[in-house]
């Protein structure tokens, strides 16, 4: 028995020795014409061999048809790949078209949340003012109040005279003239008493004046908050739904745009690994002729135009960078965030014996915050004891820290504008919500209203 050495890629082949079936007693073999004449044997071995060659070409091929063989891909796969990758960067562009139209929508957004936001303010000032006015009046009143309280004494007593002189009237000269000495002394009282009489009935009609003017005036700067503070729930309300609409449309029009922005990766990096299968099936793969070759006489075929090479898939728009920190400061005169009263300043000492490094407002309930220049939100929830916190990159390594609010409006990444509405205090009146601001210039805290000062 031999071993035939074993084409790339088969098994070895095994080739028994030939043996005769007309062998004679003695084993020997009556067709060897000589020691080494048996011309039949190579042709049996052949014939084995070519047996076993079949076999296990048979088994291969059965083999390469069972389930667990690799997929083939082929052309199709690719162009149908491509295909998918190209309407997937189609849609992308045309998100990316929309996303300008958006850009316009949010500029109007924004030019609207400005707005309410100016007005808020200066609803917040006159309803500040008519408050403080308020407050004078009722300190007014309560001096004339105590003015007259203390009045009240002399009065009765000045009354309690005039009550007396009336029923003790002078005695009439002609009828009684040993009374002169009576009616005289009584016309002196009376000469006496009256300046003092005319000057107190003017100052007690003043001080009721007063107190009417008082009254009125109280009850206009009442009707004055009213409507300030009606305006300012009309506002929030609107500000609210704007700032909503903004993170709402924007949201949407991101999670469409990295979605389709993905597929379209996807579907490319698909399509690359295709081509690149196909490539090297193409290259690894020997020449197969697709026609049968000429016969003698016959006229070849036209060649067969070539086809244009492939083209590399293109590559999808890369993802949207995030919008880069602004190098300079934004240009402007920076706005006060909320309309309060100073609390602490820069410096003071707290309770737990640290500087403040910032200022504390307070501020009306529910009182409008406003971003103070052009700037990025870099953060945007809450933060510890602080509250609901917004961190405001404005550019030139400055950062403005606003907390203390009771809602938010941006999200963190959002580019907000000056005076553009970006969060609300809490709704009571006591105690008075404190709004922190603190301005920070690479990295270090300044005193912002030396910063708000500088800036003006």
């Amino acid at each position: 028995m031999r071993i035939r050495a074993p084409s790339p890629g088969l098994l070895p082949v095994v080739i028994p020795e030939a043996r005769s079936p007309f062998l004679d007693k003695d084993g020997r073999d009556p067709f060897r014409n000589g020691e080494n004449a048996r011309p039949w044997v190579p042709a049996l071995r052949f014939a084995a061999a070519g047996m076993t060659i079949l076999a296990v070409l048979l088994a291969s091929f059965a083999l390469a048809q069972s389930p667990a063989a690799p997929k083939r891909f082929t052309q199709d796969d690719l162009q149908r790949a491509e295909a998918a990758r190209d309407a997937a960067l189609a849609r992308l562009k045309s998100l990316e078209a929309r996303s300008a139209d958006a850009a316009r929508a949010f500029s109007e957004i924004d030019a609207d949340l400005i707005a309410a936001g100016a007005d808020a303010t200066a609803r917040e000032e006159a309803a500040y003012a008519a408050e403080e006015q308020l407050m004078i009046l009722a300190d007014e009143t309560r001096k004339a109040s105590r003015a007259l309280t203390a009045d009240q004494a002399a009065l009765e007593d000045l009354l309690a005279v005039l009550m007396t002189f009336g029923a003790r009237r002078p005695p009439a000269l002609v009828a009684s003239p040993e009374d002169a000495g009576s009616a005289i002394r009584a016309a002196i009282l009376m000469s006496d008493a009256a300046p003092t009489l005319v000057t107190r009935a003017g100052d007690l009609r003043a001080q009721i004046a007063s107190f009417a003017r008082l009254a009125d005036d109280t009850r206009a700067e009442q009707s004055n908050l009213a409507f300030a503070t009606g305006a300012l729930d009309a506002r929030r309300t609107e500000i609210a739904a704007l700032a909503e609409e903004k993170r709402r449309a924007s949201a949407a029009l991101d999670a469409e745009a990295a979605a389709a922005r993905k597929a379209a990766n996807a579907l490319a990096a698909e399509a690359e690994t295709l081509r690149d299968l196909l490539d090297g099936l193409a290259r690894a793969a020997p020449p197969v002729p697709s026609v049968k070759p000429a016969q003698p006489g016959t006229k070849p075929p036209a060649a067969a135009k070539p086809q244009p090479a492939n083209k590399p898939p293109a590559k999808p728009p890369a993802a949207a960078p995030a919008p880069a920190k602004p190098a300079a400061p934004s240009a402007g005169t920076p706005l006060q965030p909320a309309v309060g009263t100073r609390v602490r300043g820069f410096g003071q000492s707290l309770a737990s014996g640290e500087k403040q490094e910032g200022l504390t407002l307070a501020t009306r309930p529910a009182a409008n915050v406003v971003a103070p220049l052009d700037a990025r939100v870099q953060y945007s929830g809450p933060f510890r004891t602080y509250g609901l916190m917004v961190i405001l990159d404005v550019g030139g390594d400055v950062l403005v820290v606003v907390s203390g609010m009771d809602a938010l409006y941006p999200e963190a990444g959002q580019w907000v504008l000056a005076g553009e509405p970006i969060g609300r205090m809490a709704d009571r009146k006591s105690p008075s919500p404190e709004l922190y601001l603190e301005v920070r210039t690479k990295g270090q805290p300044v005193d912002p209203e030396k910063w708000l000062g500088q800036r003006r």
